[in-house]
């Protein structure tokens, strides 16, 4: 049932001078919830209670600049329909929810429990510390890899700067390994390729430091696996890394994923309650940091339809990823290279969907109303989508930074950006679509059989409780 089938239901029940007012009220009901007509917008969309949906039509007034009464007037038709729907089984009896409303600090005060990271014991050897000629090597070879054209070099092995991030923290831990415990004042790159050093320093990790194996000296080895095979060519050593390598027993895993996992539907809520209540001419200052939080409740509430990962936010720009197809309508692509993915069957591959239809009227009027206050001394320099106060583009950190405190402010999780593809896939194959594995890897853009490998859990759940039951019955 669509709002115009349920107005046209209750019409008959409404006096007849106030039966304009009451199409009025639908319409911006409608609209309110980003449908620009109320024969497109489900019923089921705006099944919530009534508190709740009263601040979501006073929002969407106010930034229309209507006056007091107006809301008002809006806000007592609809209650009145509501409550003429549910005497006539068309309107489900919601009780409200607890408020969501900010009721913890923005600075989470303490690690996340777990993982390597959680111990500061200084035993790294930062790359602001390392010798020049160390320096100089790293530089030599993260050119190498990340350049687009290398001679020599196969087109599959060029790395992200991500990837790069992750080979500096392994060789930080093993360089302050060789500065701290072994007194080698001065480490060199080629003592990555030492194998009695090597081995040295996973036996005091695993053994000495953590007490058992870590994803972390697992990491370490893939990547001096690689390392030996495509940089430097070693044989040799590739075959007593290898066996080094199955010595070592899967590690338990460090992080309890209850510590981050936020449903989507809060996160939807998250960016509800962030999108500003009132125009620019109504704001004190400059308004950035108010068009900043807008930005952020688009992105909070993208993901909830698109499990995108955290480059593909910040890297996101208008013209190239965001952009209007012919017919108008606002598509995001990705291709190649700024996919972690970036060939799919011998073919380059092409992400490109829709932008959400219920979020386009959000989108433009970020683009047309607040995103403008951001760029108004940036706006020839950077074209990214999304933007901080300042109006330069996020990274990695930052991004992480700005989501997880706005998310612990709400929730007092250490969330991430990264579990909204978790928690997307996990919702849909478990919920939403039960089984449907094929549709989860197209959202997350990854392989079928990657989605299948790490979600197939999920079909197993209460299956014991399930066979009980049925037992129970003989």
């Amino acid at each position: 049932m669509t709002l115009t089938q349920l107005y046209e239901a209750i019409l008959p029940k409404f006096p007849t001078y106030s039966r304009k007012d009451l199409k009025t009220a639908v319409k911006v009901l409608a609209q309110a919830f980003q449908y620009q007509d109320p024969s497109h917008c489900p019923v089921e969309t705006c099944h919530r209670p009534l508190p709740d949906l009263y601040r979501v039509v006073e929002r969407h007034l106010t930034e229309q600049g209507k006056k007091v009464h107006t809301i008002k007037n809006t806000k007592n038709n609809l209650s009145r329909m509501i409550r003429l729907a549910i005497q006539a089984g068309l309107w489900p009896s919601i009780q409200p929810n607890a408020p969501l409303h900010p009721q913890f600090g923005t600075r989470l005060g303490h690690p996340r429990p777990g993982g390597e990271r959680a111990a500061t014991d200084g035993s790294y050897l930062t790359l602001h510390n390392w010798p020049p000629p160390l320096k100089q090597a790293f530089a030599a070879f993260e050119h190498w890899a990340t350049a687009p054209l290398i001679a020599g070099r196969d087109a599959h092995w060029r790395k992200r700067p991500a990837t790069i991030k992750s080979y500096r923290r392994h060789f930080e831990s093993y360089f302050g390994y060789l500065y701290h415990q072994r007194g080698i004042r001065r480490p060199a790159f080629d003592q990555l390729f030492n194998i009695a050093l090597i081995q040295d320093y996973i036996y005091w990790h695993v053994n000495d430091r953590f007490k058992q194996p870590t994803a972390f000296i697992r990491g370490f080895l893939k990547n001096l696996l690689a390392l030996t095979r495509q940089y430097r060519p070693l044989p040799e050593l590739q075959a007593q890394l290898t066996l080094l390598d199955r010595q070592l027993t899967k590690p338990n895993s460090h992080y309890n994923k209850v510590d981050a996992w936020v449903p989507l539907d809060t996160l939807e809520s998250i960016g509800r309650e962030l999108w500003p209540t009132r125009v620019p001419q109504a704001l004190r200052g400059n308004g950035r940091l108010t068009a900043r939080t807008a930005g952020l409740s688009l992105v909070f509430r993208l993901w909830t339809f698109i499990p995108y990962r955290a480059r593909n936010i910040y890297e996101m720009q208008l013209g190239e990823n965001l952009h209007q197809d012919e017919k108008g309508q606002w598509r995001i692509t990705f291709a190649g290279d700024q996919l972690k993915i970036r060939r799919k069957k011998g073919q380059t591959n092409v992400y490109d969907l829709p932008f959400p239809p219920a979020l386009v009227p959000t989108l433009e009027t970020y683009l047309t109303t607040w995103r403008p206050i951001l760029t108004r001394k940036t706006a020839h320099r950077f074209p990214h989508v999304f933007l901080n106060r300042l109006g330069r583009p996020y990274d990695v950190v930052t991004l992480n930074r700005a989501t997880n405190e706005i998310v612990h402010r709400y929730t007092g999780k250490h969330w991430h950006p990264h579990i909204v593809r978790t928690v997307w896939a996990t919702e849909w194959i478990r919920d939403k679509n039960p089984g449907d594995f094929y549709g989860a890897a197209f959202m997350l853009n990854d392989t079928l059989e990657t989605v299948i490998k790490k979600y197939a859990h999920l079909l197993g759940d209460g299956i014991a409780e399930k066979v009980y039951n049925r037992l129970s019955y003989r």
